[in-house]
């Protein structure tokens, strides 16, 4: 027995968003992103969830796969792994949830764009 042909190309958007384990919020932010060689950039987060986020940036520097960190402001950063890069933006997963003392990252996600 095939598989539908459709599994053979990648999902929409829209599919990719139901699949997610907490709604994205969109925003935009000013965050430091740090690469495992420790090259430091800032990027512009363009949304955020309690496990991961997406950053607008010179993704050049970025791939897929990738480990980096990402903060807000002096205090620690994030470590999260980068899922995927298009164009100058990229997706990021935390490698663990937002640990309820983050108040920052909270506030982010209370208020979004549409807050």
């Amino acid at each position: 027995m095939n598989a539908p042909i459709g599994r053979l190309y990648a999902a929409p958007q829209d599919a990719l968003d139901e699949r997610r384990r907490d709604q994205r919020r969109p925003i935009r932010f000013e965050a430091l992103l740090e690469t495992s060689k420790g090259s430091r950039l800032p990027v512009l987060l363009a949304d955020v969830s309690l496990h991961g986020c997406c950053v607008q940036a010179d993704a050049a520097l970025l791939r897929q796969g990738a480990f980096v960190s990402i903060g807000l402001g002096e205090g620690p950063m994030l470590p999260a792994i980068v899922r995927w890069v298009r164009g100058r933006a990229a997706g990021m997963e935390f490698l663990r949830a937002v640990p309820p003392e983050r108040a920052e990252w909270f506030e982010l996600m209370d208020c979004g764009l549409d807050g």
